[in-house]
């Protein structure tokens, strides 16, 4: 018994000393943020030239007291850059926190900096980063494009450590937790309790998502939804505790006698009137922190004020974890967009600030927003007054180029002025080359030196100084929309939100024909994306499937097989080849997802027998194959009068404010505007058949998802958007190559087609577009869409011009002729 002592105390120590140690790391509540979690697009970022920036967003949880704050930087810079003259510079919330050397030219460095936790607050904070180089060889503008430095998003992180666990949430800090940087790639789940989801659950989870876009900002959002079936007989109820699904984010709607099960007695009996509740859950692929916040009330009408109240970004929330809503008060009127219209803007008004800029490239970039219903004028021109510097011995080609949308617009010599000092120096920018919503416009000064210096002793370098009182001058232009415009739909979701960023947000109706849960994750998601663009919350009126034509504009979601023909009647593709279209591409991206991509032989093939059967004419082997099964249309579920009429007076009170804004306008003269319209659309605008076996020239990849954009059938001015893919693992995968890949930002014309499979989108023109005159009664608005018209169809012009001078010819003639014949008679 002696001997075995020591060794009892032996082990008695060290299982003392790993349980304080699990006590300790269960105290310490780490967090690592990866810095790919910041933006969407590919997992790097490039800075180019002798100085360039970037930045990031991050959102911080509330935790408790951080303990330490580790920021790792994984870089590389070319070999070009003279270490001795470069740095990377790292700003923590405005405040510099290290200057990286520029020598990872053998390849990625992992630079480890460590920050004051005091410079990192809960919310949001910033990162930004900077540099600065020099070419060690060749001090001219052609040197300043092999200056590169990249940083690798994916292997730069942020950890945080804090003391003591996180806390229990509150309807307070709810909307952090929602956005909060360590789980961004985390879904934000939308729980329903049942096996299925209707109209109402549709429509709540809508306002819900649209919240969630508006907090996330420019990030795209990923939302999924979660129906919890009850549990079968003999097994334990489904609660929160073991639910299947949940994320590290979810929020659950529904009345109280809905959610109750998932609840508990206890917690349901809370729910009084409209609710708000969060409550902490924990799971074992759960991580720390996660929570699910609950939407009810006892029955529609209650809920709705409660989903109001959730939907409210501009209020916060009370720092409890369950309320009652007892303010009936609407959501307050969104502050107006930054839209800017007619009239002299000054560049600080836009955000930049005067920079002085030492070195042979200058670039620098601002934003400047144009209202949804911006239609340019082809004589008209954006004047840019430049008011500047430069200094040193320029050499001649330096010259100032001003780019708009990533296309050259002017450029200004500035080597051959007597003087250094640019003062209201004008250039013009054509308007054609602006679009609705945000338009980037990017300055380059390039500052060639007058005679070769050693890169080394080059002491005094050109520098050139853009002042922020340099301004842009918007002239008049037209308000009328051309449709279909995908464009339009992604930068400012048009024609879902209001046109000039001031009015609200016309109805329409969300429609999904398709029972499986991917269609309306995915109709959750597109209604935050529209209303991050759009700025404000959309008005939407939900339909479960399909019960006719929508009487306004409309955001269709469904399977192309489930989608009935009437959807299709004024498509720009067939409904049975874009069916065939997607079929093939998701045969491919499912291969390709697998990890065993498809030969390039068994394409080919395939694409062979779609050509064949759109011609008519199929193979051999293929003239035995059984035809594929046709999935019937949905076929709307009974829907509630009262809910329907609920959301239809809900999204009514939009439409009235809307109008009583504007005046009001007899029914008979909005028809005849209509009829004048459509007359107008068919003198001008020009029908461009699409070419759908074109589509399959590309037989590395087909599209397997589509969006597709177009007029209504019938008289009346109302658009219709499809989203459709094959099956609903192809559209999961396909929207998260839209937002997360940054496909998003490259739709454009009528239809957009693509695949997870390849970071590619194929856009079609639109095949018949049509106007929305946006301001009828505005004469100067109406003469300006004559002439932009008119200037776009010069046949029509030359004839207007002809039939005029005709015109007046003939009246001329039958003026004189009286005079004439009096005259002859008196000679007489």
């Amino acid at each position: 018994m002696i001997r075995l002592l020591p060794f009892r105390l032996w082990a008695l120590c060290a299982t003392l000393m790993l349980s304080l140690v699990a006590t300790a790391a269960q105290a310490l509540d780490r967090r690592v943020i990866p810095l790919a979690n910041l933006r969407d697009g590919p997992p790097e970022a490039t800075l180019n030239g002798e100085t360039d920036s970037t930045g990031f967003r991050v959102f911080i949880p509330p935790t408790g007291p951080l303990s330490s704050v580790l920021l790792t930087v994984s870089y590389e810079n070319g070999i070009d850059i003279l270490p001795e003259k470069g740095a990377l510079a790292v700003f923590i919330n405005g405040a510099a926190v290290a200057e990286l050397p520029l020598a990872a030219f053998k390849g990625p460095v992992n630079a480890a900096i460590s920050l004051p936790p005091s410079l990192m607050r809960p919310g949001e904070n910033h990162i930004q980063f900077e540099v600065s180089a020099q070419h060690r060889a060749i001090c001219t503008v052609r040197g300043t494009f092999d200056l590169w430095t990249r940083i690798n998003l994916a292997a730069s992180s942020l950890t945080l450590e804090a003391e003591g666990t996180s806390p229990d949430p509150d309807l307070a800090m709810m909307r952090q937790l929602l956005v909060a940087s360590d789980r961004a790639r985390d879904p934000l789940a939308i729980l329903k309790a049942g096996a299925e989801i209707d109209a109402d659950h549709l429509g709540w989870g809508a306002m819900a998502a649209q919240a969630y876009g508006l907090l996330l900002g420019d990030q795209a959002p990923r939302i999924v939804a979660r129906p919890i079936a009850p549990a079968k007989a003999g097994t334990p109820p489904v609660t929160l505790d073991n639910a299947p699904g949940l994320t590290s984010k979810n929020i659950l709607i529904g009345t109280r006698d809905q959610i109750a099960p998932l609840l508990g007695e206890t917690r349901a009996a809370a729910i009084v009137g409209p609710f708000l509740g969060v409550y902490p859950v924990s799971g074992t692929n759960l991580p720390a922190g996660s929570f699910v916040g609950v939407v009810s009330g006892r029955n529609p009408a209650e809920v709705d004020q409660a989903v109001a109240r959730f939907a409210d970004v501009t209020r916060n929330l009370p720092a409890q974890t369950t309320v009652i809503v007892t303010d009936p008060t609407p959501p307050a009127p969104p502050s107006p967009r930054e839209v800017q219209e007619e009239g002299r803007y000054r560049l600080s008004d836009l955000g930049f600030s005067t920079v002085q800029h030492s070195g042979y490239r200058y670039t620098g970039r601002v934003t400047l927003t144009l209202p949804s219903g911006y239609a340019p004028v082809s004589d008209r021109v954006v004047l840019f007054h430049v008011n500047g510097a430069f200094e040193g011995n320029l050499g001649p080609g330096a010259v100032l180029n001003v780019r708009v949308n990533g296309r050259t617009a002017t450029a200004m010599e500035i080597d051959k002025r007597s003087s250094g000092i640019i003062d209201n120096g004008e250039m013009q920018l054509p308007m054609s080359l602006f679009r609705p919503g945000p338009n980037i416009i990017e300055f380059e000064a390039e500052l060639p030196p007058a005679s070769g210096t050693d890169c080394v002793f080059a002491v005094r370098r050109p520098t050139f100084t853009l002042h922020d009182s340099s301004s842009l001058e918007i002239p008049g232009f037209a308000r009328l929309a051309t449709l279909p415009n995908l464009t339009t739909l992604a930068q400012t979701a048009y024609p879902y939100a209001g046109w000039n960023g001031r009015d609200s947000a016309v109805p329409f109706d969300l429609v999904v024909v398709g029972k499986e849960t991917p269609w309306f994750s995915a109709a959750w998601t597109m209604s935050a994306r529209l209303a991050q663009r759009a700025g404000d919350l959309l008005r939407l009126i939900p339909n479960v499937g399909w019960d006719g034509a929508p009487d306004n504009n409309a955001l269709i979601i469904g399977p192309v097989a489930a989608l009935p023909q009437a959807v299709f009647a004024s498509a720009p593709l067939p409904a049975d080849r874009l069916a065939g279209l997607l079929e093939a591409g998701a045969l491919i991206a499912q291969a390709s997802a697998r990890g065993e991509p498809m030969a390039a032989a068994d394409r080919r093939a395939l694409v062979d027998r779609l050509r064949g059967a759109w011609s008519g004419t199929t193979a051999r082997s293929t003239a035995n194959r059984a035809s594929a099964p046709t999935v019937a249309p949905t076929v709307a579920a009974p829907v509630d009068g009262s809910a329907q009429s609920r959301w239809q007076r809900m999204a009514g009170d939009g439409k009235t404010a809307t109008a009583s804004a504007s005046g009001w306008i007899p029914d008979w003269v909005r028809h005849g505007m209509a009829m004048a319209a459509r007359y107008v659309n068919r003198w001008t605008v020009v029908d461009a058949p699409v070419d759908v076996v074109a589509l399959t020239e590309n037989t590395e990849t087909l599209p397997e998802a589509a969006l597709l954009q177009y007029h209504a059938p019938g008289t009346d001015a109302l658009t219709w958007t499809v989203l459709t893919a094959s099956d609903p693992r192809s559209l999961d995968r396909a929207l998260r190559s839209l937002g997360e890949g940054g496909l998003w930002e490259k739709l454009k014309g009528g239809t957009g087609l693509w695949s997870s499979a390849a970071p590619t989108m194929t856009t079609l023109a639109p095949s018949r577009p049509y106007q929305i005159i946006l301001n009828p009664f505005d004469i100067g608005n109406m003469i300006l869409i004559l002439a932009r018209n008119l200037s776009q169809r010069l046949e029509l012009l030359f004839g207007l011009l002809l039939g005029t001078a005709v015109v007046l010819t003939i009246s001329m003639r039958m003026l004189l002729r009286p005079g004439h014949a009096r005259r002859n008679h008196t000679d007489t």
